[in-house]
This record gives structure tokens, sequence and C-alpha cells, in this order.
């Protein structure tokens, strides 16, 4: 797994965040949104990508056909070799001594792998080179997943802000958290 920054003229990987968009969020944005948000100097979108082969089905595979699923395994992994697979993305903000994290997600087959995790540690390193003392987000309030993650991660609920999301509509809790920058801990 490695952290790329998206740029602009990445339109693969802005293809696919917006695909992952549609997976997950009842209100995806669309291409045209993060390549808006591409070109506002004030925001960065991170994701994270494998460049690993898919796992192959061969160990699945009853013991007499083995051999010619292996044969075929082996002659199919050259094309998935090496390419890009995106995992998961965060779509942040920032003014001044604040950030907001627009979007974060993980593609459901990487949940709980740490994904998110690390996206937050990139985010935590950006914050520190620029003096972001504070993060905040709005969560669906029916996100028990999310709230949970966010909460273990350091945020903590500030209000709630009602009908704030539409299709379906819902509420917004309203996190925040302090982030360790140049002027805390650090020596």
């Amino acid at each position: 797994m490695e952290i790329i920054e998206i740029k602009k003229d990445q339109q693969q990987y802005i293809s696919e965040i917006a695909a992952l968009e549609s997976d997950i969020f009842p209100d995806p944005w669309s291409e045209k949104s993060i390549r808006d948000t591409l070109e506002n100097p004030q925001a960065r979108i991170w994701a994270i990508i494998s460049r690993q082969a898919p796992p192959c089905s061969c160990a699945s595979t009853a013991p007499e056909h083995a051999s010619e699923t292996a044969a075929s395994c082996a002659s199919t992994a050259p094309e998935h070799a090496g390419k890009p697979q995106l995992l998961g993305y965060v779509i942040f903000y920032y003014v001044l001594d604040e950030g907001e994290i627009a979007r974060i997600a993980t593609s459901p087959q990487h949940r709980r792998q740490g994904v998110a995790v690390r996206l937050l540690e990139k985010m935590r390193a950006f914050s520190y080179e620029q003096n972001i003392t504070r993060w905040l987000l709005d969560v669906r309030i029916s996100n028990e997943t999310a709230i949970h993650f966010y909460k273990a991660a350091g945020f903590a609920k500030d209000g709630v802000r009602k009908n704030f999301y539409a299709n379906p509509p819902e509420d917004a809790i309203l996190m925040s958290c302090e982030v360790e920058t140049s002027g805390s801990d650090r020596a």
C-alpha cells in the first residue's frame, strides 16, 4: 500500500474515486466535483493504492483441476501485476489552523485493514507541516461505524446539525479533534 496525493491530471484516480463515491454514499460527489476540489489550493485529496495483483482463485480449485487452474492464474498474473487499485481516499480542506474532512472512504473489501487510519496519519503529517491544529467533520447520525472510528481517532462530538443531509434526510453529528502541531508536544 502506498499513499499518493491526487493531482488534477490523474483522471484514472478521479474516476475511481467518483465510482467509489457512488458505491458508498447516498449523495456521491461527481467527477466534476472532485476535479473542482483539485483546483482549490486549500484542498488535498490523498488516496491509498495497492499495486499488488488481486488474489487468484487457484486455492479454491478442486484438486483434479488444480494444474490447469494454476496455469490459467499464472498466465493472467502479468496483466494484473502492478495495476494500481484504489483502497480508500480522503478529501481535506484547510484554512489557517483548521482542516475539514469533507470525505473519507474505504472500499468495502478493504475495511478494517488500517486504510482509514493511514489516511489520518497522512493528514496528521500534513497538518503538522501546515500548523493545522484542529480537524472538523460531520457524519450522519445513523453511521455508527464511522462515529466509533472517529471517536477512537480522538474526535469528540461538538453538536448536532438538524436535517443537514438529504437523500435520505438526516441529522449530522458535528465532531472535531485537536491535532498535535509544531507548537505542542514536539521538541
